[in-house]
């Protein structure tokens, strides 16, 4: 019997994704439940884990090439040499259907008109590689991110003598950096390489060289999502100013004690979610005519990373301390950057905050994110006059946005929400109880 693998949909927004590698070999044995290859999404890479058993009889699509989801990866047999008969070319002709191209024999249709040719854009030459050259390739049993293996591609570090240091041994961008400068594991250096090149200035715009890219493919979903939210979601902005005085103090006290590491944003995303339990149509989802109210306060962060922006979500973090809150919102950042991210988890939130005071950042708008009805965005820590008992006197004040789906939440549930939210973080050890 004859089975298809099917590139499949790991994320709701997925169209098509890279296959980044192949952890089994053409022939090899495949198992239920056994991890064959890592797919790269839309927003991280996934490990595809098979659901039937069989023989990897043909691969059809290589590593590290772009494909449409359902289209055929490979073909597994239930017994070892089988005969393929014409799978291959009917999944060759699904495959060029897919992508949008004709299936072979297929005639082509001539344009009425002829059309014009764009521009040419000159493009860097790639380097060739000589036959059963390493550069970049990921052994079996070896893990890594995206940029780490193209990385190691432009540089021609072999992937197999590196130990990575990420999450269960992935090897990460810093593990390459250090065999580039170390000169260690690069193929056909007779001994130690020399130091790599300061990178050489790039040209400015003045200087006569525009700089012309494809989109990535998490950067065209990101686009595409956005240009839906806003031209179909009715925004509306309300503005709060908060005395950040005393969180400032309370954050002095908490990094006196050895080990403990808590930002201005881990007691926002704490404040916000209890906030929102007392506001749940702030927390809600919208989608076709139907709000979800939820119980629980499921926080998206917005992440950046080199491709784009990831949001990443703490569960129930209305039942988290803040330290807890710190812990997971580290460890999910440091996911995001090294695009290790499941699905479970960057996908079901309730509520999303955008911070980008550590940019000096002072008041913006942002986006909302579908289905959820509302996101808030947090500027930066400022000194400031303030008035105190009716003197003018130095403060610190930081301002937050919450931008609304107006179909959904109304002037005064916004106002309500953000009048909680102030007197949460303006009595900041409440936080801590």
């Amino acid at each position: 019997m004859i089975t298809e693998l099917t590139m499949p949909s790991l994320s709701p927004t997925m169209e098509e994704g890279t296959l980044v590698a192949w952890h089994v070999k053409k022939g090899e044995k495949i198992s239920p439940g056994q991890v064959i290859a890592e797919v790269q999404t839309d927003k991280a890479v996934v490990e595809w884990e098979a659901l039937e058993g069989g023989y990897l009889a043909e691969v059809l699509i290589e590593a590290g090439t772009l494909a449409k989801v359902n289209a055929v990866a490979g073909l597994l047999t239930s017994k070892e040499g089988e005969d393929l008969g014409d799978a291959v070319d009917k999944a060759k002709a699904l495959n060029a259907e897919l992508a949008g191209g004709a299936a072979p024999g297929a005639e082509k249709a001539e344009p009425s008109e002829p059309e014009p040719e764009a521009p040419a854009i000159p493009s860097r030459p790639k380097p060739e590689k000589a036959p059963g050259d390493k550069a970049g390739a990921l052994p079996k049993g070896k893990r890594a991110s995206p940029v780490a293996v193209r990385l190691a591609t432009e540089h021609r570090i072999d992937l197999g003598q590196l130990n990575g240091s990420g999450p269960d041994g992935r090897i990460v961008k810093a593990d390459v950096q250090a065999a580039i400068e170390s000169g260690a594991a690069r193929i056909g250096a007779a001994g130690p390489a020399a130091p790599a090149a300061k990178p050489k200035r790039k040209l400015s715009r003045k200087d006569g060289a525009d700089e012309s890219s494809k989109m990535s493919q998490m950067r065209t979903v990101i686009g595409r999502r956005l240009l839906q939210s806003k031209t179909q979601i009715p925004h509306f902005y309300v503005t709060e100013r908060i005395d950040a005085g005393p969180m400032v103090a309370l954050r002095e006290q908490l990094t006196a004690f050895e080990g403990v590491k808590i930002t201005f944003n881990d007691l926002v995303l704490k404040a916000c979610a209890l906030a929102l339990r007392q506001h749940p149509t702030v927390n809600s989802t919208y989608v076709k005519d139907t709000i979800v109210k939820h119980d629980s306060a499921d926080i998206s962060v917005a992440v950046a990373i080199p491709d784009g922006l990831i949001t990443p979500i703490v569960f129930g973090a209305h039942a988290l301390s803040v330290g807890e809150i710190s812990k997971t919102v580290r460890s999910l950042a440091g996911k995001a950057k090294e695009g290790s991210l499941q699905p479970k988890e960057f996908e079901g939130g309730t509520f999303t905050i955008s911070n980008l005071g550590m940019y000096g950042i002072e008041e913006f708008n942002a986006i909302i994110n579908p289905p959820q009805c509302a996101i808030i965005a947090v500027g930066g820590i400022k000194d400031e006059p303030v008035v105190q008992n009716g003197s003018v006197v130095p403060g610190k004040t930081l301002r937050v946005t919450l931008s609304c789906d107006h179909r959904v939440v109304d002037g005064a549930d916004a106002a309500g929400f953000l009048r909680d939210l102030r007197e949460l973080l303006e009595r900041p050890a409440s936080l801590l109880l």
